[in-house]
Parts: structure tokens; C-alpha cells; sequence
């Protein structure tokens, strides 16, 4: 086989040209779709932690039936929000941390005008342990809130556009502007409060700018006149690939009256983008290694009409059939080899090179730059390996078994 592998080098590096142009096929390939597979991956990372870190956290748990008529914000069935529930969530393994919200409507008015707004009552105390970017982006000028906080809110920035509102600033130089909330309790009873404004809000989303107020999670249920109760609980795991089996840990310990979905559950369109642009990635990459594997078979069948006689001499003075057919397998599995190494190397160090560069794109809806970091996937490198090899083989099949059929005394009397 050794004997048989260093002709198939030869052979390869017999028309430099020709070869040099399919290897450079199969590295510039192997190449784009490791650098595509990197930057779109970054991407995907970047939606998923806006959504997980900023937003909903791995998973949520609701009182049975609550998901069902979500769009309605209900406010009962609520769920206690105690230790005792708190330390039961907390001892199932791969949990990470836990944290109470209340979710509401209401109105807020700055004594002037008023409007509907969106209410999200966070505990400060916990929230970073399961939603590390709690209170989401606040623009320079205010701050988070804060453990202690009572009488503060965080405005989204369109709504405190429109209020002409004012934030307090950096935390200790004095109050805000305040606003008004007004909303009504599970039974209906009305109730406000004012509040200073602490910081405004930027979101990618539009609607959180114009129509959400986020408060401290005591005054909600005091607005509210729920003490104690949340209308959700957001969990953070410790590795997000073992979603699943966390997810359904908790469902085995909190029973039938909870509900417990997971990110891609809560948000759909977050979840059918990230399949999207997964199918978009693979049809690219099938093209280019049509394109790859095409390159092959013209090199192999170019070779194959040159090498008539040669061929015609090997099988004349005994070399079997099967033997000629390897012989061209092994010079496809050479070019896929030269092409497949080089491309893997020269695709991941342009990956770890954005990486630690950074793409600036835009954050739409905040006006501010988000840094993308593309990421090697290691696996992925291997199994393009592979597919470029392998491919290179597969598409060397026909030249290969078309040498080896050919007659010796026809092939010898070729020119």
C-alpha cells in the first residue's frame, strides 16, 4: 500500500497546475465554510445570550395553564415567592440561581399625560444570579437598580422621550423625575404610586422602548397588592446543553400546578431564527462542496484520459483491476488531504483572529455597536475534514472505476 500511496503523490504532483488549482478549491471551500460556520455561530451566541442573560433567563417556571393566556399578562394563578419554593428549585441539579417577577399592565402618567405601560417587578437582590443583565441595557447617565430600592423604576427610552423625563443619573446625586403608576389588583382594586425615574432602558426591541417600566419587585406587589406572590420564576442552569434534562428535573420536582418551559419555548422567533439561519449555513456549505467535489472529478477525468496508455500497461503486465481503481481513490484521497489540512488551518486561525478581534455590527434599536466574536467549533472543523476527504473519494468514484474497466489491448493502442 506504501508503494501504491507514493505513486498516487506522484501522480498528483505530475500536472502541478491542474492539482494546485483543485487543492486550492478544496482549501479556499474548507475554508469559507469553517469561517462562515464561525461567524454564524458567534451571531447565534449573541441572540442566545440576549435572550437567556438579558431577557428570560434558560428557563421560567409559571402556575399550570399561566402560558396559555400569556398575551393577557394574567395576574392569577400567581406562585408563592418564599424559601421554602426557592431551596426545591435550587436542589435540582444544574440549577444555577432563581429569581422572582412579577409581570403587569397599568398606566403611567407624568401628571400631564398618560399611557398604557408594560410592568416587570424584578427582585434586585437575586436577579443576576439567574438573569445576569437584569433591568436590561440602561444608557449612560443612570443606573440599575439596586438591592434596597423601593420608590424607583427604569423607563424605556421612547416612553421617557415622549414624558420628557429625566433619570437621577449615576446612583447617589439625587432624584429623578417621577411618574405616576396606576394598575389594579388581581380583584380589581385600583391603586398608584409615584416613583423617580432612575435610568432609561435600550432594547433591540422597539416595543420595550416605548411601553415597558421596570420597578423593584416589592413595590410591584404593593401596586399590586400581591405580597409574596410573582407571576413567574426565571432559572439560570450551569451548562445550557443540559437544558433539557434540568427542564425536566424541575417538572419532576414541582409537580402537575407548575409549568416549566425553556428559552426556546418562550421565544419562538428567537428560536425559528436560529434554525433559519442553521438550514442558510448548510445549503451554503452543500454548495460549495459541490463546487469542491465537482473540481475533483474534472481533475481525476482529466487524468484518466491522459494516462490511457499508462493504464493499459499497468493492467497489460499484471496490476489488477481493483488496484488501478485504488490507485486513482488514493490520489482523490491526496487532494482531499492537502486541501482539507490546509483549510482547516487556514479557516480556524481566521476564526481565533476575528475572535479576538471583534466584528462591530450594530445593535438596532439601541444605536450603539455590539461586538460579534466569531468561535472555532472543533468538531465542526473535524467533520469538514472529514466531508472534504471523504467527498474527494466519493467523487473520484467514477473516474476511478471508469480506469479500471478500461481494455488493455484498446488502451495500449491509444494515443
Amino acid at each position: 500500500m506504501s508503494s501504491f500511496l507514493r505513486l498516487a503523490v506522484r501522480n498528483v504532483a505530475r500536472n502541478r497546475r491542474r492539482s494546485l488549482i483543485t487543492l486550492s478549491a478544496v482549501l479556499l471551500g474548507v475554508t469559507a465554510v469553517l469561517v462562515a460556520r464561525g461567524i454564524t455561530d458567534g451571531f447565534l451566541r449573541l441572540m442566545v445570550e440576549d435572550v437567556v442573560q438579558g431577557r428570560t433567563g434558560a428557563l421560567q417556571i409559571h402556575p399550570a395553564g399561566y402560558l396559555a393566556s400569556v398575551e393577557a399578562l394574567p395576574l392569577a394563578p400567581s406562585l408563592p415567592y418564599d424559601e421554602a419554593l426557592r431551596a426545591r428549585i435550587q436542589a435540582v441539579p444544574g440549577v444555577a440561581g432563581v429569581t422572582g417577577r412579577l409581570i403587569f399592565s397599568g398606566l403611567v402618567s407624568n401628571g400631564v399625560s398618560q399611557t398604557t405601560f408594560l410592568g416587570r417587578g424584578l427582585d434586585p437582590a437575586r436577579e443576576r444570579q439567574a438573569v445576569p443583565r437584569f433591568g436590561f441595557e440602561v444608557r449612560a447617565g443612570g443606573r440599575v437598580l439596586a438591592p434596597g430600592d423601593h420608590a424607583h423604576a427604569l423607563l424605556g427610552s421612547e416612553l421617557a422621550r415622549s414624558f420628557q423625563v429625566v433619570p437621577s443619573g449615576q446612583e447617589g446625586e439625587g432624584q429623578g423625575d417621577r411618574v405616576t403608576l396606576a394598575a389594579s389588583s388581581p380583584r380589581g382594586r385600583a391603586n398608584s404610586l409615584d416613583v423617580s425615574v432612575e435610568g432609561l432602558t435600550e432594547s433591540s426591541l422597539p416595543f420595550e422602548n416605548k411601553r415597558v417600566v421596570t420597578v423593584p419587585l416589592k413595590l410591584a406587589q404593593e401596586l399590586l397588592g400581591m405580597e409574596g406572590r410573582v407571576t413567574e420564576l426565571a432559572v439560570a442552569v450551569e451548562d445550557l446543553g443540559e437544558l433539557e434534562r434540568v427542564a425536566e428535573g424541575l417538572r419532576a420536582a414541582l409537580g402537575p400546578a407548575y409549568e416549566v418551559h425553556t428559552w426556546q419555548e418562550l421565544q419562538p422567533f428567537v428560536r425559528d431564527v436560529i434554525r433559519r439561519q442553521q438550514f442558510i449555513l448548510a445549503v451554503i456549505s452543500s454548495i460549495l462542496f459541490v463546487i469542491i467535489l465537482t473540481g475533483i472529478i474534472n481533475t481525476l477525468l482529466m487524468s484518466v484520459f491522459e494516462r490511457v496508455r499508462e493504464i493499459g500497461t499497468l493492467l497489460a503486465v499484471g496490476v489488477r483491476r481493483r488496484q488501478v481503481l485504488g490507485l486513482f481513490l488514493l490520489e482523490a484521497m491526496v487532494l482531499g488531504l492537502g486541501g482539507g489540512v490546509g483549510g482547516v488551518g487556514l479557516g480556524g486561525v481566521l476564526v481565533s483572529a476575528l475572535g479576538r478581534w471583534g466584528i462591530a455590527i450594530d445593535n438596532l434599536g439601541t444605536g450603539g455597536p455590539i461586538i460579534l466574536r466569531p468561535e472555532v467549533d472543533l468538531s465542526f472543523a473535524g467533520m469538514t475534514f472529514a466531508v472534504a476527504v471523504l467527498g474527494a473519494v466519493v467523487a473520484a468514484a467514477w473516474p476511478a472505476w471508469k480506469a479500471s474497466r478500461l481494455n488493455p489491448v484498446d488502451a495500449l493502442r491509444s494515443n
